[in-house]
């Protein structure tokens, strides 16, 4: 039903901007101008919600509408208005695919209408034909819910076919596994929280306004890719970004490497979202060895998971010739790369990274290893892998603390050799985390073209290589004094790492004032922790930080490694910090 602009929706009162400058600008003008931006961007162009039962589509899009002066549809609304039945009654009397063809038709109709906001049903953008469409004539925003706050929503309505029967819980996460990957195909991705719909609104109509994310929706190219080459002479690999290319990995792996087999290694967490379709690749191949899926989280990476993991692939009967896949975050990354590089003294390896982690730093440079009592990452060896595939899709189903901390390592390679991109986050990095455009893209890239660069000059970490570390010292610390738990996170202590990096930088005099402030800053806006007493669950001890530090892989001769910085963007390694100094430094930052 079509729905003209005429009145304000509730929940209206809320009048910021937050990516528009404050000073001497009233908010009222802010948003005002804002709008103007993002009508402008959107053309003559609908605006298509699509996302999940629950996940606000029709409350956000009226909103939407409103406040762009556009009229508003519910795709849901026509269908029932061209059929003259409820989608309850079509589902009852057609069955389920019945009403997909006219979702699909009624849909196609309504994009030709010109502007205005569209919100469609859950399984509309599911269609391939449906969402090519969308894609070459709209700009498309997919509302993203956790679990939890869907099954909120959707509990206190009774009209939802697909959760009328069973077990809606369940239901709804099969749903999320399904169809999230495909929803990240939007143009946009927001996250739709249990705060003000109008705080949502203002997030999309800003994103709208910089149009950083939906521009090449209209380019031959809806889903940009890239490609970084790691330059190591006969050991050199490609690392492929991309949206959506998990499904190809099996074609994609034999017309590189031919008719191997293939051993994968993950997790819980990713099996349940994504392993189907890496091992359906692979089958249709005919080059599925089998997997292995490990506990989630640091503790795995011990010497009992390497040998039984070890043992596993030994069973899969792999030889030198063929290949074991790492499919996760860092910790599955470094394991299954460490087993590897041990396995047969030594067989080939294909990343494949699904956290912003492991597709940024982790999965590129060949640093395998596991974690040991005495330190992170201790025991390992250097194996490069053969090809890193990144599907930048695979991260729409990322708890938003693991995105949040990925993002760390996205902003390190900005503080330690290139201001003019920590620059570009800073105005950037809501795009960074809508997860499907060009920003996230860009990001990936920069990162890995950067850490690329600096492997290629110093792979086994003998001199430039060792800036990587910016902020590891006090951050590998941390987390060994946490006992690798979920207390912090590795891209959380790096983010709190980098600020007590640069921090004591200013203390020393090498870096001028405000720089720390800067940086933590724009962390602390990205939602990470910066400072020690962030960390929860206890109070820190400096002589404990300190001897944890004194096992970092940097130490020779007895003396701590540090990565400083003369200004953003500018790092350099020091070995000239006294013990006592940085003794009575930690004990500062312990109370801050």
């Amino acid at each position: 039903m079509t729905i003209p602009p005429r009145e304000p929706p509730p929940e209206t009162s809320l009048e910021t901007n937050q990516l528009a400058e404050p000073v001497g600008i009233e908010p009222r003008m802010m948003e005002a101008e804002a709008i103007e931006r993002a009508k402008k961007n959107v053309g003559g162009r609908p605006i298509v919600v699509v996302g999940l039962m629950g996940c606000g589509k029709s409350s956000v899009g009226k909103r939407l509408a409103f406040k762009l002066n556009l009229p508003f549809v519910d795709a849901d609304d026509e269908i029932e208005r061209a059929a003259a039945k409820t989608i309850n009654e079509i589902f009852a009397d057609h069955g389920e695919a019945h009403f997909r063809a006219g979702e699909r038709k009624v849909i196609a109709r309504l994009l030709g209408n010109g502007p205005q906001v569209l919100a469609t049903g859950g399984g509309a953008f599911i269609n391939p034909e449906t969402r090519l469409r969308i894609k070459d004539v709209a700009v498309s925003v997919w509302l993203r819910a956790e679990l939890p706050v869907l099954m909120r929503r959707v509990s206190k309505r009774d009209h939802r076919p697909l959760l009328r029967d069973g077990n809606p819980e369940a239901t709804m996460r099969k749903l999320i596994e399904e169809r999230y990957p495909i929803y990240a195909e939007a143009d946009m991705t927001i996250d739709s929280r249990d705060e003000p719909h109008d705080v949502i609104v203002t997030e999309i109509i800003n994103r709208l306004a910089a149009g950083t994310e939906f521009a090449a929706a209209s380019a031959a190219d809806a889903n940009p890719s890239r490609t970084v080459h790691v330059e190591l002479g006969d050991r050199s690999y490609d690392v492929l970004i991309a949206r959506g290319i998990l499904r190809e990995t099996g074609a994609l792996l034999k017309a590189r490497f031919g008719e191997v087999k293939c051993g994968v290694v993950t997790d819980e967490n990713v099996a349940r979202h994504h392993l189907a379709t890496l091992e359906e690749s692979l089958k249709s191949q005919g080059m599925f060895a089998g997997s292995v899926i490990m506990k989630p989280g640091e503790a795995t990476k011990n010497f009992r998971d390497l040998a039984s993991l070890s043992e596993r692939l030994l069973e899969m009967g792999l030889e030198r010739g063929d290949l074991v896949l790492p499919f996760g975050g860092g910790v599955i990354g470094d394991l299954a790369g460490f087993a590897a590089g041990i396995l047969r003294r030594g067989v080939r390896f294909v990343q494949i990274p699904t956290s912003l982690l492991a597709q940024v730093d982790s999965s590129v440079g060949g640093k395998t290893g596991i974690n040991t009592p005495q330190g992170k990452n201790l025991i390992g060896v250097f194996h490069q892998p053969s090809l890193v595939v990144a599907d930048t899709a695979v991260l729409t189903t990322l708890p938003p603390r693991e995105m949040r901390a990925g993002y760390a390592e996205v902003a390190k390679y900005g503080l330690l050799g290139d201001a003019e991109f920590f620059t570009w986050l800073e105005a950037n990095w809501q795009s960074v985390f809508g997860n499907n455009g060009p920003a996230l893209t860009q990001a990936i890239e920069t990162s890995v073209s950067a850490k690329a660069a600096i492997v290629a000059r110093d792979e086994t970490e003998t001199g430039d290589r060792a800036l990587l570390n910016l902020g590891h010292t006090f951050g590998h610390a941390l987390e060994a004094w946490t006992g690798y738990s979920d207390r912090l996170l590795h891209g959380e202590g790096v983010a709190i790492g980098m600020c007590l990096a640069i921090r004591l930088s200013e203390e020393l005099g090498i870096c001028p004032a405000g720089r720390a402030e800067r940086a933590a800053k724009h962390l602390s806006a990205v939602g990470l922790p910066t400072k020690i007493s962030d960390i929860p669950g206890g109070r820190a001890s400096p002589e404990e930080l300190l001897r944890l530090m004194g096992q970092d892989k940097k130490v020779k001769a007895g003396k701590l490694a540090f990565i400083l910085v003369r200004d953003i963007g500018q790092a350099f390694v020091s070995r000239d910090v006294p013990p006592e100094t940085v003794l009575a430094f930690l004990a500062r930052e312990i109370d801050r």
